[in-house]
Parts: C-alpha cells; sequence; structure tokens
C-alpha cells in the first residue's frame, strides 16, 4: 500500500483500526502484527502508527507491553461512550443486535428523562427545531439517509433542550445507534415506519405543549416499539442461519 502523508495521517489510522477491531477483525486477545509489519500494511511510518496506538489504548480498546506486543483489550474494558469508539461501531454492516438492544437500554434510561426535561426548560428556538427535525423525518420518509438525519437532529435538539450538558454528551450514542439501526429501518414494512413517525410526532408536540409527563411515556413508547424491532430483525437473522446450516 502507497503511503500516505499529511496532518490527517494518524487520524486515518486511528480510524482504520478502531473500525477493525469494533468489527472485530481483530478479536480480543489478539496481537496485533509486529510494528513495522503493521505499519507496512496500512500505508504510513512507524511515528504515525505509535502514535494511533497511543490514542486507542486511551479509548481502552488496546494494551502494549515490552516483549508482548500490543493486544485487543477486552470489550468490557473499551471506553464505549467515546465519540470515535460509537462511531466505529456504526456500521449497519457488522452492528449486532445485541449491541443495538444494549444501547436502547442506555437510551430508555436517559432519553426518557431528557425529554421530560425538555417539555419544561425548552426555549422557542428549542422548539422550533426539534419540530423542524420532525418535518424533515415526515418529508424524507422515502429517503432512508436524510430521514436518519432528520432523526439523529431531533433525537440531538431534544438532548440539548433539556439544558443539561452531560445528557447533551449522549447525543453520539444516539445517533450511533440511529446509524447502525438504519439497515433494519429499511426492511421494516410501512406501517411499522408510519408508527415510528407518529411516535416521534407525539414526542415532539409533547414538548412543545410543555406536557412533561406526555413527554417522558412518549419516549418510552418510541423507545419499546424501537425495541420490538430490533427484538424481531434478531429472530429474522437466527432464521436466515438456520436455512443456510
Amino acid at each position: 500500500m502507497k503511503k500516505t502523508s499529511g496532518r490527517g495521517q494518524v487520524k486515518s489510522v486511528v480510524d482504520i483500526l478502531g473500525k477493525r477491531i469494533a468489527a472485530a477483525q481483530y478479536k480480543e486477545g489478539e496481537i496485533l502484527p509486529i510494528e513495522q509489519q503493521l505499519a507496512d500494511s496500512l500505508g504510513v511510518g512507524r511515528n504515525a502508527l505509535r502514535e494511533a496506538v497511543k490514542v486507542l489504548s486511551g479509548k481502552g480498546l488496546i494494551a502494549t507491553a515490552p516483549r508482548s506486543g500490543t493486544r485487543i483489550r477486552p470489550r468490557d474494558e473499551w471506553n464505549m461512550l467515546d465519540p470515535d469508539v460509537l462511531s466505529w461501531h456504526a456500521d449497519p454492516e457488522t452492528a449486532t443486535p445485541e449491541f443495538l438492544l444494549a444501547l436502547l437500554e442506555i437510551r430508555r434510561i436517559i432519553e426518557p428523562r431528557a425529554a421530560e426535561l425538555a417539555a419544561v426548560r425548552a426555549t422557542r428556538e428549542d422548539v422550533a427545531t426539534i419540530l423542524a427535525a420532525y418535518d424533515d423525518m415526515q418529508r424524507y420518509q422515502e429517503d432512508p439517509d436524510r430521514r436518519v438525519s432528520a432523526d439523529i437532529e431531533l433525537h440531538t435538539a431534544i438532548l440539548a433542550a433539556s439544558h443539561n450538558a452531560y445528557i447533551s454528551h449522549f447525543r453520539y450514542a444516539i445517533a450511533t445507534y440511529l446509524k447502525a439501526h438504519s439497515k433494519i429501518g429499511q426492511r421494516s414494512d410501512r406501517e411499522k415506519l408510519r408508527k415510528d413517525l407518529e411516535l416521534h410526532h407525539d414526542i415532539a408536540w409533547s414538548i412543545a405543549r410543555c406536557k412533561a409527563k406526555s413527554a417522558y411515556s412518549n419516549s418510552v413508547r418510541m423507545l419499546n416499539h424501537g425495541r420490538l424491532r430490533v427484538e424481531e430483525a434478531e429472530h429474522s437473522l437466527a432464521e436466515e442461519a438456520k436455512r443456510s446450516a
């Protein structure tokens, strides 16, 4: 591979290795190829590779030790809420139902309360942003990519409207879930997509009308609907595996 250069070299290596680790191309406990071999395969110098290794080590994905090489750490030691680590899991081709369900559990803890706070604290500008994002979701029903983008904008706006910086930071986890979930969304029938849009409408307008309890309960309903869709997809994948065995 031809060696790359420039300011983004280290970031490029971090992203490549991060995605490979997240997709389990390198397994937990596996030792990476020796430094020169790995640098050559990535088309970078050893210094860039070393800097990338430091970054990945700081995110908990790998560990280095003298004479032992660079080893992939157990997944439960990764900083899973790091924005980069989350983004590396967002590929709908490699995201597993288990990963999506785990994120859904966290969403169930945080988002209903965020919606409730937004109904109390949202400014006019916040409400306008939330409703505009919902309108985009409705407008782009037939365009999966733009619909997902609008969905992310809506949830990001709701978190921001809670006016709690820690809650707002959870936007990275939601964006990862929605991107990874997009393949399931494309497989869903029109009735499920219609229901999903209806649930988002109810959340947005509960916040716009300052109805905190409704915002909370509608958020719970939306997340329960999402869980059902993931579980159905998990069942379908299991059936497909049985047929191909």
